[in-house]
């Protein structure tokens, strides 16, 4: 996280014209890709008129960041969420104003009232004092005549000038484009993935601003691999690598970690273990040169995504699960990846899937590189099927449920009559709980499932029969990074895979609901991944910070 000073005296900025407003947040435009996640339907034009109408507002009056400490304003996120899986208008409206609106920041001009063009593009990158400033800049990119999704993705994430330009006069910092697209938990992906699915300019807008206020923090890891500048290091595939292959090695090098590193570790973890995170991303051989060779690559991810959360965070079924909130951002970017790349060119789209397989296991890294017991995690009921009574989460529902009427197929006592898709009444929490996270990662999930949720146990097994052997990598450590004692590192068994199957999506999805409370059934929300409890923490470490340097 980045605490930056805001100005002394900010000035509001003016509202933009109604004709501008509605260019920027148009009708949902249609999934641009049979890979995107389709939409659940909603009851009439009331819930779209609501959803525009929050859009523009949130567009206008708030920052991208709601605090001092780079939390994300997530209010579009949510709202487009809760809309595409079938929320009502009231719902719509009411997700906005009770749940984002006490705690954003107003827009401001940015200081000096500096305007971005392509002179200056370069000069505040990084800096969330100038969001507006960019947001305004694209503006002019999104709506120019003759603009796409594909253009303006090409040449501001994609293209050499913007991410290491070697023409730049010298003092500049290099734009860096593509690592900021990643930073922070993968924010700007996300926010710029909305845009392209639902088809919306002004959501293009306020992901690329995202992304050039975002700090570049990993340029040791994805500017270094992916734009190496040297002719003679660029990226040369060889045989196909599975990305499982590579968590299996991650898990066995007995130089990383067990342990969730803390803030100050991160920048340390880049020093020392930087070029040995590469090393492991280069094993990833993603040359995409047709829709086949990124089917098979986006499956890779989202397998490796949800394991590396869902499984991750969990320690057994008697434990409370952890629902990691940070791996789980992992997940949720990976629902944008198809649309994000149904606009982009073969080499663009090799980019952005090596980019966020290394950002992935990255943040794997940071929480502790969690074992992945999937022989047990499998052995647990399925919902709706009852589970045993010392398990955490039960696999039905709690409060009443419903009473099937003798005539139903299976009769009135099968679990299955009371409760024949289980997805159902999830989503129908997900939609109402208010923590707007959930209805991302639900969301998600219950994409992949219709995706990949018909693969039976073995097939994996049989899929990693082919890819090469691979051994840990040979790169030393590098001094002056991240100091670990003794113990806390060490080797981890081998996932056996033969045990994973397509219900690891409603199973994860299921811990995930439950963990943080089944609202819509009478229960508490647990306050898992709500804002205050990391606001909290980030307050403390600066109060503990500030003693120690007094």
């Amino acid at each position: 996280m980045v605490n930056t000073i805001p100005p002394a005296n900010p000035i509001p900025v003016a509202p933009s014209p109604a004709e501008v407003l509605a260019r920027l947040f148009p009708t949902p435009a249609p999934p641009p890709s049979v890979l995107a996640p389709a939409r659940l339907p909603n009851a009439g034009p009331g819930p779209t008129a609501a959803l525009l109408k929050t859009l523009k507002d949130n567009h206008e009056r708030s920052h991208v960041f709601f605090n001092y400490y780079s939390f994300h304003n997530h209010a579009a996120h949510h709202l487009l969420a809760i809309w595409a899986l079938g929320a009502s208008g009231p719902l719509i409206t009411a997700a906005y104003e009770d749940t984002h609106l006490d705690h954003m920041r107003d827009a401001f001009q940015a200081p000096d009232r500096v305007v971005i063009s392509d002179d200056n593009f370069h000069d505040y990158l990084g800096d969330e004092n100038y969001y507006n400033a960019y947001l305004d800049y694209f503006h002019k990119v999104v709506l120019a005549p003759g603009a796409t999704i594909s253009s303006i993705l090409e040449k501001y994430i994609f293209s050499s000038e913007y991410n290491i330009n070697n023409s730049l006069a010298s003092g500049k910092q290099q734009p860096e484009m593509l690592n900021r697209f990643v930073e922070i938990l993968i924010h700007p992906l996300i926010h710029t993935g909305y845009g392209a699915e639902f088809g919306l300019p002004g959501m293009l807008a306020e992901g690329l601003s995202q992304a050039s206020v975002h700090p570049a923090r990993a340029t040791v890891l994805v500017s270094r691999l992916l734009f190496p500048g040297n002719p003679d290091s660029q990226y040369k595939p060889k045989s196909h690598v599975h990305a499982l292959t590579i968590l299996s090695q991650m898990l066995a090098d007995s130089r990383f970690w067990t342990r969730i590193l803390e803030k100050h570790e991160f920048e340390a973890m880049l020093v020392s273990h930087g070029e040995l995170i590469n090393s492991y991303a280069e094993m990833w051989t993603c040359e995409i040169n047709s829709q086949e060779d990124f089917n098979r690559h986006l499956e890779e991810l989202v397998w490796a995504s949800t394991l590396m959360y869902g499984v991750g965070s969990w320690d057994g079924e008697s434990e409370e699960y952890r629902a990691d909130f940070f791996t789980m951002h992992i997940v949720t970017s990976c629902l944008f990846l198809p649309s994000l790349c149904a606009h982009l060119s073969y080499r663009s789209q090799s980019l952005l899937l090596r980019a966020h397989f290394l950002v992935s296991i990255t943040w794997w890294l940071v929480r502790g590189r969690p074992a992945l017991p999937l022989r047990k995690f499998f052995a647990a009921p399925l919902a709706p099927l009852p589970s045993p009574a010392h398990f955490k989460y039960a696999t039905t529902l709690p409060g009443i449920l419903p009473q099937p009427a003798s005539c139903a197929i299976l009769g009135r006592d099968s679990p299955h009559t009371v409760t024949p898709n289980v997805w159902y009444p999830l989503l129908q929490n997900t939609i109402v709980h208010p923590n707007e996270h959930l209805c991302k990662c639900q969301r998600a999930l219950a994409h992949f499932a219709i995706l990949y949720g018909h693969r039976e146990a073995g097939f994996m097994s049989e899929a990693l029969s082919t890819s090469p052997a691979i051994s840990c990598p040979d790169t030393p450590l590098l001094p002056g990074g991240l100091e670990l004692a003794e113990g806390e590192c060490k080797a981890l068994e081998a996932p056996e895979w033969e045990f994973l199957d397509g219900s690891i999506f409603l199973r994860v999805a299921w811990l995930t609901g439950a963990a943080l409370g089944w609202v819509r059934d009478g229960e508490p929300n647990t306050g898992a991944w709500d804002y205050q409890e990391f606001e909290r923490v980030a307050l403390e470490r600066d109060e503990l910070e500030a003693k120690m340097n007094a």
